[in-house]
């Protein structure tokens, strides 16, 4: 029967790990830590990418440069709310400064920037047929009940639990549909 270990033994045994790790796993956990703390500051503004990964000395770069990319790929999603958001976009740029192939990184950045506009486009335009589609329905709903009331009526298609629902399953399948063409670039972006 497998032990479970608690909280303290997992970091008891991390902390026996790092007593026996070498200088030069040190040195490298800290080039990572100084990455992904540039690539947050980057992410709120607050540091020139660039510049910053430029003062580094040359034996720091490798670490930093990996640990910028992972944190900045992080932030590398499909828009959720239909448009590309701040965040998602200076993620992308950002990748250009921790790229150790900036040719090969500018055409990965174009094909997820074009996977991010695909994407936007397929959405709303199929948001908007399905609309219309529960629109037609609904103005004959909309009529009856006018007749019945003898007052004006505005239905909103987006507000029915059925278009929810149908806007929901396909939003997830083409989230589905995209999502391993995101992800792959990813993968090729974190080699670079």
């Amino acid at each position: 029967m497998a032990e479970i270990k608690s909280a303290l033994e997992l970091a008891l045994e991390k902390a026996e790990r790092y007593g026996k790790a070498s200088k030069e796993d040190l040195l490298r956990d800290q080039q990572q830590e100084k990455g992904r703390q540039l690539a947050v500051q980057y992410l709120k503004g607050e540091a020139d990418l660039g510049a910053e990964l430029q003062k580094l000395p040359p034996e720091a770069l490798p670490g930093a440069r990996q640990a910028v990319k992972e944190v900045l790929l992080r932030n590398i999603t499909l828009p959720r709310e239909g448009e590309a958001d701040e965040r998602r976009l200076r993620a992308l740029a950002g990748m250009a400064f921790a790229a150790g192939n900036p040719k090969a990184m500018a055409r990965l950045q174009a094909e997820v920037e074009q996977i991010w506009k695909q994407f936007l486009m397929t959405r709303n335009t199929a948001y908007q047929q399905l609309k219309n589609n529960f629109q037609q329905s609904l103005q004959n709903m909309a009529r009856a009940m006018e007749a019945q009331l003898r007052q004006k009526v505005k239905l909103e298609p987006e507000h029915l639990p059925q278009f929810q629902e149908e806007w929901r399953k396909f939003e997830g399948n083409l989230i589905d549909q995209f999502e391993p063409l995101l992800e792959e670039r990813k993968r090729q972006m974190l080699t670079l």
